[in-house]
């Protein structure tokens, strides 16, 4: 009979751990989804930003292009300012886009070794034969 009881103990012991294991294991998921979300959602606000202005690049070069057309050498210093600020912007933008998608694969990488680590450490506890005799 205390066999019995010793045996049902260390099994509740067992199942108590696994459940909260189990547990961590989906709330550290959860945390992990959730800021992958977040970054992705900051991403895509970036992107469409830089679309929208990129748009408005595109739009502003076809102006200078036709006036440009129209009369060489009118206003041609200030077409050649307005360039170079608009050179200036588009760079920065491309650095803005590297380091977000840098961010973001590095986000992504983190999250998906602590899923294949986690899922590892589950894999092994339910493959150990011992388990039930060290806990």
């Amino acid at each position: 009979m205390e066999l019995l009881y010793f045996i049902s103990g260390v099994l509740s012991v067992g199942v108590l751990y696994g459940v909260r294991l189990l547990r961590s294991v989906k709330s550290s998921h959860a945390e992990l989804l959730s800021s992958f979300n977040k970054s992705s959602h900051i991403s895509s606000a970036r992107r469409a930003d830089l679309r929208e202005e990129i748009e408005d690049i595109k739009t502003l070069i076809m102006d200078i292009q036709s006036n440009m057309e129209k009369d060489q050498y009118e206003s041609l210093g200030n077409i050649n300012k307005r360039i170079r600020e608009l050179d200036t912007v588009v760079y920065g933008n491309v650095d803005k886009i590297k380091q977000s998608n840098q961010v973001f694969n590095k986000n992504v990488t983190d999250a998906f070794n602590e899923i294949t680590q986690l899922k590892q450490n589950i894999k092994t506890l339910g493959q150990d034969p011992n388990m039930l005799s060290r806990y």
